[in-house]
């Protein structure tokens, strides 16, 4: 079965990146991201040779991203004019 690629977005990426997700996520090269976690810009956590993970969360607070709030319904949403 062909896995299906979802675009990586902030609502799409999982809890937990690898660095050349996170890398993308923030628009940077895959090195820079590199230099970054060494440099302790951006926190991350070694499991071993080429493992390197990186918290989603963390990495909005370092890049000041906020999570979405989910949009209103239609029942619930009010654009302009009258109640």
């Amino acid at each position: 079965m062909k896995k299906v690629s979802v675009p990586l977005t902030w609502e799409t990426a999982p809890s937990v990146l690898t660095v050349e997700e996170a890398a993308a996520l923030v628009r940077i090269p895959r090195n820079a991201a590199y230099e970054a976690i060494r440099l302790g810009f951006i926190p991350a956590h070694n499991f071993g040779e080429r493992r390197i993970r990186i918290a989603k969360s963390v990495l909005q607070q370092v890049f000041g991203v906020k999570p979405q709030d989910k949009p209103a319904t239609a029942a619930f949403s009010h654009i302009g004019g009258e109640s």
